[in-house]
């Protein structure tokens, strides 16, 4: 193993973030921002061994919320958060009825879907989380050509944007260790978008790779890069990165900061994920 230096957060950074976090959806009032923010929490409270107790009480009130709404579909929910909230509460000891019965319902209703949606790589990815957390359902073969793409990190350099997200959701719900040819070229290519200023691909690539493979200077270099785009009071992101004087769309608290705060924190909990395996590793 190459013994490379990784960007981390001090807890204290990560308290901060976490409190910014818990704020946001007093301003922000409604049901898809305050599961962001939960997410997101979680992920700190996971990277860094802080109390659940508080962010499983919160998880057991939306996830009743949810169940009895009557029209849950509507609310623009993100499925994968809710499958990763309870993931984490789960390996933390928190086990909650309600997100049991809140992913038994997500399982049902992708396992109903056509092939065709159920082969997209983001499903696919959704689909081997439940599976692997005791649900009945099975992720989808991918479709032939995503798999000769997906076997062909050559290829990869000529991916357009959302063709590398597929790869990188392909790639961890397959599960398959990624050799050392792979592992970099997916760091490049995060490099290169987050250059572009396209966080949230940036965080996807790097996850796989702190997922699937060993880290390398290039990704050691993306995740620095990463780190230096937090503000002092704990969120990430910054409007017109190049000077353009183009407005984001909407509150940029939701628009910029929200989403990229959560994508970072999503990274470092899988990267601390990453070092505890590889240390159990070095000590077996």
């Amino acid at each position: 193993m190459q013994n490379i230096s990784i960007a981390s957060l001090s807890t204290e950074e990560a308290l901060a973030t976490s409190a910014y976090l818990k704020e946001l959806p007093r301003v922000f009032p409604a049901m898809v921002v305050a599961v962001q923010c939960l997410f997101g929490r979680c992920c700190l409270a996971s990277a860094f061994d802080l109390n659940l107790d508080v962010l499983a009480a919160e998880a057991q009130e939306f996830g009743s919320q949810i169940l009895t709404h009557p029209e849950s579909d509507q609310l623009g929910l993100d499925p994968l958060l809710l499958i990763e909230i309870r993931w984490i509460l789960q390996r933390g000891g928190k086990n909650l009825t309600v997100l049991q019965e809140l992913l038994r319902r997500i399982a049902s209703t992708l396992a109903a879907q056509p092939t065709e949606t159920r082969q997209v790589g983001r499903v696919r990815n959704m689909a081997a989380k439940l599976a692997f957390g005791g649900f009945p359902i099975r992720a989808a073969e991918k479709s032939r050509e995503m798999s000769r793409l997906v076997d062909s990190p050559d290829r990869w350099f000529g991916c357009s944007v959302a063709q590398l997200a597929e790869i990188a959701y392909h790639l961890t719900a397959d599960g398959e260790p990624l050799d050392e040819t792979s592992t970099r070229i997916l760091s490049l290519l995060a490099l290169a978008e987050l250059r572009n200023y396209r966080v949230d691909l940036g965080c996807l690539l790097l996850r796989a790779v702190f997922e699937l493979g060993e880290p390398c200077m290039e990704s050691s270099e993306a995740v620095h890069f990463i780190a230096l785009q937090r503000r002092c009071d704990g969120r990430y992101g910054f409007p017109n990165q190049f000077g353009s004087g183009t407005a984001p769309e909407g509150d940029p608290q939701l628009s910029v900061f929200l989403p990229l705060t959560v994508n970072v924190a999503w990274l470092f909990r899988i990267l601390a994920e990453h070092r505890q395996r590889r240390q159990s590793a070095m000590t077996a």
